[in-house]
């Protein structure tokens, strides 16, 4: 997992971050939960009693990017701490009691079960790899394309009905690193890619086979940012509902034996 993803969410803390080991929220009244305990010790004063954030430290209960990390990656940050970012390590609390706010943070974040999918995984694999042709764009554990997010882990805290919805509707939440941007050129040939850099002079565009090709803007004749992403629009009728149940179950079976220190990559 790389610092800049890490960065991102549970490791944009403040200055004041390592005051919050001495201003902890009240301890919550009848638990014996040891994680529980330690979180609102040594955690809740920034993050909030419920993880979703407070004025020292940002929300690591809902964030995708925190979600997203696996119990190691969790663990080391919370013993280790990371220089530099204000993130302070909390080791003195033992291998068992690091483990604990683990747990207690899962728990916060609804994923104290395994999410199970009513289809095939085996033959969502092959809808993945197969006729469906997700894997043209999108990889799972080192196999598939480059263009589209690496969805190794991407069911990992998501529900079943959000999983379907990025499926059969996928402009829905487009990121806006993500569209698909139409070039027409001189010669009167059309060339789409997704913008990967763009200014007032050039455009870079990525192609599905992988290739950047950087254009002169002064040279084109249009440019058209689509508003949509490579991922087609008509899976909620080209597959069936079986299909997608399969689908689906293969990427919670991914997420859930991705390797501790997969890195993610984003967008679609």
């Amino acid at each position: 997992m790389t610092r800049s993803i890490l960065s991102t969410g549970l490791l944009l803390a403040t200055a004041f971050l390592p005051m919050c080991a001495q201003s902890p929220s009240a301890t919550p009244a009848q638990t014996n939960d040891p994680g529980a305990i330690n979180f609102s010790t040594n955690c809740s004063g920034c993050h909030g009693s419920d993880g979703r954030g407070g004025e020292r430290a940002p929300n690591i209960a809902t964030a995708r990017n925190i979600v997203s990390l696996s119990d190691v990656d969790l663990v080391s940050i919370v013993n280790k701490g990371v220089p530099g970012t204000g993130m302070p390590s909390f080791g003195f609390l033992g291998e068992q009691g690091v483990k604990d706010v683990v747990a207690h943070l899962r728990s916060l974040q609804g994923k104290t079960s395994t999410m199970k999918a009513s289809g095939d995984a085996a033959e969502g694999r092959t809808l993945f790899f197969g006729w469906a042709e997700c894997s043209q764009c999108h990889m799972v554990k080192g196999e598939g394309g480059y263009i589209g997010a690496d969805l190794s882990d991407y069911a990992s805290g998501l529900s079943l009905e959000e999983i379907l919805r990025a499926i059969t509707d996928p402009d829905a939440s487009l990121s806006s690193n993500s569209t698909v941007v139409e070039l027409r050129l001189p010669d009167g040939r059309h060339i789409d890619g997704i913008a990967r850099a763009e200014d007032n002079f050039d455009i870079t565009l990525q192609m599905k086979d992988g290739r950047w090709l950087t254009f002169n803007k002064a040279k084109l004749v249009d440019i058209t940012h689509t508003g949509h992403s490579f991922h087609p629009r008509d899976y909620g009728t080209r597959l069936s509902a079986k299909e997608l149940d399969d689908l689906i179950s293969y990427l919670v079976v991914s997420a859930a034996n991705v390797p501790a220190r997969h890195q993610r990559r984003r967008g679609h």
